[in-house]
């Protein structure tokens, strides 16, 4: 199995997205799952924020549509991700990784988790901080090339 992205285009990807948007507003108490559809016209790509919330869970999930790759993706629960090198247990962000996908070896596997706090997203179990840290780990502004759709709340 080949990984559809590179690197390169991943952190093209990211960097693209520090265009989007400061603060974003959801409603967790009414719809604790959704997505966001981000789309740029800058480089006619689609991205998603998959979010899920529940108390001592919470998952967001900054993807790319074509491929379904995670490009980053925080994770604020007491479970834990296998890297090729050892296991992060607890909270921890995964961030996309050509090298994780080769290191790793099973075809699935394309990013590396780290503890938090790392970089700028903090070690936090609050969903609107750690919606946030991804907004700024993204850099994510509002821009006219870009806009954010809601989707319909899964359940």
């Amino acid at each position: 199995m080949e990984l559809q992205l590179t690197d390169s285009e991943a952190q093209q990807f990211i960097k693209i997205a520090k265009e989007i948007i400061k603060k974003y507003k959801i409603n967790v108490s009414t719809h604790p799952r959704g997505t966001i559809l981000i789309r740029s016209q800058l480089i006619d790509r689609d991205f998603i924020l998959y979010y899920f919330y529940n108390v001592g869970n919470i998952h967001l999930n900054f993807a790319d549509s074509k491929t379904h790759l995670t490009l980053v993706r925080i994770n604020i629960d007491n479970s834990f991700h296998k890297n090729s090198d050892g296991i992060i247990r607890g909270n921890r962000v995964e961030i996309f990784s050509e090298q994780e996908f080769i290191a790793k070896g099973d075809g699935r596997t394309h990013y590396k988790a780290y503890p938090l706090p790392f970089d700028s997203i903090k070690n936090t179990d609050d969903f609107f901080m750690a919606f946030e840290n991804i907004l700024e780990y993204t850099n994510t502004q509002e821009n006219g090339m870009i806009s954010m759709i809601p989707t319909l709340p899964t359940n």
